[in-house]
């Protein structure tokens, strides 16, 4: 797509602008020419050496609900809503921080983008906000709204897209559901997604837990592949009101997954394997992107193998601060 497109972008604000992905979507911003980005984070998952030193980003640490609850001017705005409590596990052993950010957090925002006309919403929601478990078939847009899901997280995503249609009338928004996204900018933990955990573990020569066989499939996306999603949502009209699955539509065994980890790292770690989590019972996860590929041009670029390696680098290059940061 012509970079052209997104000149009319002009004033954006990114919530969660300091994590993994939204780090590099201001990145992706900056370099489209957005005029003026506000980076809404309140740094409980994100981490402000991520940002770039640029004069066009105003950072803001706030927790999304206090802020946006409040009389803030920049109308007729780009709003990227990426601010999460993220992810399963984490909701699982805190459900009441999870509503207050997933829930509270984007009702207040669309409440705000409502007054003040923003142009575009896009809500940054989950593959597995709708669909619920035990689907061996690519996940679509269309199925139907599972009431059988499996941890608060799904939940709250879920509750988010309804709060969108809700405001649809006064809001335009797309739904973007992420799949497993990865990449340079997530910093391992305990509460963090299994590449980035793999990796820092990898490159230390210790084993890289599994839960469950190995045999379990997800669906990676590389995150600047899934940025440009993101992009696109907010520019192409057609995209107006509509769900999107942000994926590849490809399958990867973890047990695969691990290997190219320890391959890439050139790592002596053993694989071992645990019981899977009570609340798991998703053996795979893929995404028909049929509609990403209709309605915004878009297919993947970046392969497994040149993304890990990308990520595996990104690790190497920025090891001191991610060892400072990581409670892993």
């Amino acid at each position: 797509m012509a970079e052209g497109v997104y000149s009319e972008l002009g004033c954006c604000i990114v919530t969660g602008g300091a994590g993994a992905v939204g780090s590099r979507l201001v990145r992706r911003l900056l370099a489209s020419g957005a005029d003026t980005i506000h980076v809404v984070d309140d740094l409980s998952s994100g981490y402000k050496w991520l940002l770039p030193d640029n004069p066009k980003i105003n950072f803001i640490e706030r927790d999304v609900v206090e802020f946006f609850g409040q009389q803030f001017d920049a109308p007729n705005s780009h709003i990227f809503h990426l601010a999460a409590f993220f992810a399963n596990q984490n909701s699982v052993d805190h459900p009441l921080e999870d509503l207050h950010t997933n829930g509270a957090g984007t009702l207040t925002v669309l409440k705000w983008a409502a007054e003040n006309k923003a142009k575009r919403l896009v809500y940054a929601s989950a593959g597995c906000s709708i669909a619920g478990h035990g689907i061996d078939a690519p996940i679509r847009e269309d199925m139907p709204v599972s009431l059988h899901l499996d941890t608060p997280y799904q939940i709250t995503k879920a509750l988010g897209e309804f709060y969108c249609n809700y405001y649809l009338d006064r809001v335009s928004s797309v739904r973007c559901r992420f799949f497993n996204s990865y990449g340079p900018g997530e910093v391992p933990g305990a509460y963090r997604n299994v590449i980035p955990n793999f990796i820092w573990l990898a490159m230390h020569n210790r084993p890289l837990t599994i839960t469950g066989t190995g045999e379990e499939t997800r669906d990676f996306i590389f995150v600047d592949d899934l940025v440009e999603g993101l992009m696109r949502c907010a520019v192409i009209g057609p995209a107006h009101g509509e769900a999107i699955n942000l994926g590849t539509g490809r399958q990867t065994r973890i047990e695969d997954l691990a290997n190219m980890v320890i391959e890439l790292t050139e790592s002596t770690s053993a694989i071992q394997y645990a019981p899977r989590r009570s609340w798991d019972h998703s053996k795979t996860r893929q995404a028909d992107i049929s509609r990403a590929e209709q309605l915004l041009s878009l297919a993947p670029e970046t392969s497994l193998d040149v993304g890990l390696r990308e990520t595996v680098d990104w690790f190497r290059e920025e090891y001191d601060s991610i060892a400072r940061s990581s409670d892993f």
